[in-house]
């Protein structure tokens, strides 16, 4: 395998990564961030329950999975190594860790500053990535999700419930435009961005449905339709416990 760096440009062999007691503590912060041992050894590839050995010093983690973790938390390989941040330019740093990320097997989805309303909430916009999130990129394509159209979201309101919840983090493929009935869109209309169901009537019109029954369902006229874009497909999405 391939030599990697850190952001530092320290050369790191590729190999099993030494964590001592103080970064075996950081590694429990990362997995705080991340939200569960469950979604951590997601974005490693492996079980919780080898993430978990990795935390109490009972195993060695490899190179690319401790930093897929790393990334996906929003720390840096120098902060979990030594408990320091790196001091590089922005687009230098990223640039690294993209490369370093994409050696390994994982693409980093940019995490956007965009909360989908499941409900009545407020909708806020931007277009930089608030951060990344480092998946496997043969994960994403065996769910048939575009690495590079990939996006993270943030749900907020109660409408999609049980199935998606408030501050649920959803995966989305921006590449998918065309309806597939009762898949789960982010759908843009007007102002409001929104993670509905979309179901195509025979007269041209949509429905756009709610999972909570509290929330009747919506129609777009064959005259609206041309209004509301979809923005993407919901291919995946994740919680805190």
């Amino acid at each position: 395998m391939f030599p990697m760096t850190t952001e530092s440009g320290n050369v790191v062999p590729a190999g099993d990564f030494y964590l001592d007691e103080g970064a075996r503590e950081r590694l429990s912060e990362v997995i705080t961030r991340i939200g569960s041992l469950v979604r951590a050894g997601e974005i490693a590839g492996v079980t919780d329950e080898q993430v978990r050995r990795w935390r109490d010093g009972k195993a060695k983690p490899n190179f690319g999975s401790i930093a897929a973790l790393t990334y996906a938390a929003g720390k840096s390989l120098d902060w979990l190594a030594k408990g320091e941040e790196a001091q590089l330019p922005v687009v230098s740093s990223h640039a690294q860790v993209t490369a370093n990320a994409e050696a390994a097997g994982f693409t980093l989805v940019p995490r956007l500053d965009v909360q989908v309303s499941a409900g009545h909430g407020r909708v806020a916009m931007g277009e930089d990535p608030l951060e990344y999130l480092a998946f496997q990129a043969n994960w994403l394509r065996s769910r048939g999700i575009n690495p590079s159209t990939a996006r993270v979201l943030t749900a907020r309101g109660d409408s999609m419930e049980e199935t998606i919840r408030d501050g649920d983090i959803l995966l989305v493929d921006t590449s998918i435009d065309r309806i597939k009935d009762n898949a789960i869109y982010v759908v843009v209309y007007g102002e409001m961005v929104l993670v509905k169901r979309v179901h195509g009537r025979l007269n041209g019109s949509l429905q756009i449905l709610s999972d909570n029954p509290r929330y009747p369902p919506e129609e777009v006229s064959p005259g609206e339709v041309d209004l509301l874009n979809i923005a993407g497909r919901v291919m995946w999405f994740g919680r805190s416990i």
